[in-house]
């Protein structure tokens, strides 16, 4: 079944699906290799049937989303080359330079396995599934937040492991959502923002999440403290074993038994 729409027949996409695009490629714009994106081109144009949707889409600039002008990416590749050679023929109103549209076609084959990554899309839609954008600013803001998020991670996390097996439609990425983990344990601490930056960045740069860290933390304390899992602990023993006195006599008498051997009386 064709997706393919007629001009003008394009819907709104969700915000996730924006953000999904225009984080891609670094979030720079996929034809030019240095603007910012700030908006989704149609890879294919609609103008010539082409699909309003993931795959179809490239992230853009709005500069070089204009500079297309309904062409797809061959095309305007053909286009730039042809008025590099022959510039009086005006095969573009404006030269690009052929060290940049010379790369066109290896970023946008680069950006499409980028987008097809299953994992990848799943983690914005579980994250960022906010609906339809309510305009571009807003949808720009939530830009926004998303590359703050993403550049304070060491590595993508839809590339770390799961931390368990569920058949649930959420995210259960060790990196983002570690605290899905069947063992994860709530833990308050109280600590200035400053020190919580330091211990977040403290994790990212040994490549663990801040729980990661903090497990790895109370491991390493339990095992400098000689901690024994199996040892009872002063409130589970007996209180004959709790106080010194009842255990003095036994201890000092000339006559004590051996270890094991059974007391009459």
């Amino acid at each position: 079944m064709s997706t393919a729409l007629e001009r003008g027949g394009r819907g709104d996409q969700d915000v996730s699906v924006w953000l999904m695009v225009l984080t891609a490629h670094q979030g720079l714009c996929v034809y030019c290799g240095g603007s910012a994106s700030t908006t989704i081109d149609h890879e294919i144009p609609v103008a010539a049937r082409g699909a309003d949707i993931w795959w179809n889409f490239m992230p853009s600039c709005a500069r070089c989303n204009r500079w297309k002008n309904g062409r797809s990416a061959r095309e305007w590749v053909r286009d730039m080359d042809l008025h590099t050679r022959y510039p009086e023929l005006r095969f573009s109103k404006r030269a690009m330079p052929a060290r940049v549209y010379a790369g066109i076609l290896r970023r946008v084959e680069r950006t499409q396995r980028e987008l097809a990554d299953p994992d990848r899309r799943d983690w914005f839609r579980h994250h960022y599934d906010l609906g339809r954008h309510k305009g571009k600013a807003e949808t720009l803001q939530a830009l926004e937040r998303c590359k703050e998020e993403l550049r304070g991670y060491p590595h993508r996390p839809w590339h770390t492991p799961k931390v368990r097996d569920t058949q649930a439609d959420l995210c259960v990425r060790l990196m983002c959502c570690g605290h899905m983990h069947p063992d994860a344990k709530w833990m308050n601490t109280a600590l200035t923002d400053a020190e919580y930056e330091a211990f977040r960045r403290a994790a990212y740069r040994e490549r663990l999440s801040p729980g990661e860290l903090l497990g790895k933390a109370v491991r390493r304390y339990l095992a400098d403290s000689a901690y024994d899992p199996d040892a009872q602990t002063p409130d589970a023993q007996t209180p004959d074993a709790q106080t010194p006195d009842a255990q003095a006599p036994d201890a000092q008498a000339p006559d004590a038994q051996a270890p094991g051997a059974r007391r009459d009386g």
